[in-house]
């Protein structure tokens, strides 16, 4: 009998999640649908890419959102920014149990590695383009990062639902023995 209220508390849980989560959701496919664009962002991020390429002695050429370096012309588009990894994690954190507070707490310090990640995953991206070969430039950008992207969010994610049952785990040992 108990196994049974269990899995109903189980399966309820998980329907709360899949339901916050795709909720959270809305606004990412709204952006996405009605083309909202982040050109001032993309602007300032290759500015940045830029400033950090000039740094390693490459010349490179700002163009409002498009960065000329050599034979490159990069186009800094609207997914080049990391957004969608952050709100994805954003979406995760929030939706999966824990107290408000914390999951902010926590998406405080993992959204901004999130996007110094991605300025390292686009700087290299383009060192790789500039050095080897555009070819390795299009390997790395839409096989290898994206793959690493994912990987990370579900990796993060995994983090703090970990710290949270592990949590959910300790109370309800500490009822038992009560």
């Amino acid at each position: 009998m108990g196994k049974r209220i269990q899995k109903k508390k189980i399966i309820k849980e998980i329907f709360w999640f899949l339901l916050k989560f795709n909720l959270l959701l809305i606004p990412f496919y709204a952006i996405i649908y009605f083309d909202v664009n982040f050109y001032l962002i993309q602007e300032l991020f290759a500015n940045l890419i830029g400033y950090m390429l000039r740094i390693f002695g490459y010349s490179a050429n700002i163009s409002g959102f498009f960065i000329h370096v050599g034979d490159l012309s990069i186009d800094i588009s609207r997914d080049c920014i990391g957004w969608k990894s952050a709100y994805s994690l954003f979406a995760l954190v929030l939706a999966s149990p824990g107290k408000l507070k914390k999951k902010l707490s926590f998406l405080g310090i993992w959204v901004p590695i999130f996007f110094l990640f991605n300025i390292f995953r686009v700087f290299i991206t383009i060192i790789v383009g500039l050095e080897f070969d555009a070819n390795y430039l299009k390997i790395l950008h839409n096989i290898v990062w994206q793959e690493a992207i994912i990987l990370g969010i579900v990796g993060v994610w995994y983090l703090w639902m970990r710290k949270e049952i592990f949590k959910k785990k300790i109370k309800e040992l500490n009822k038992k023995k009560q």
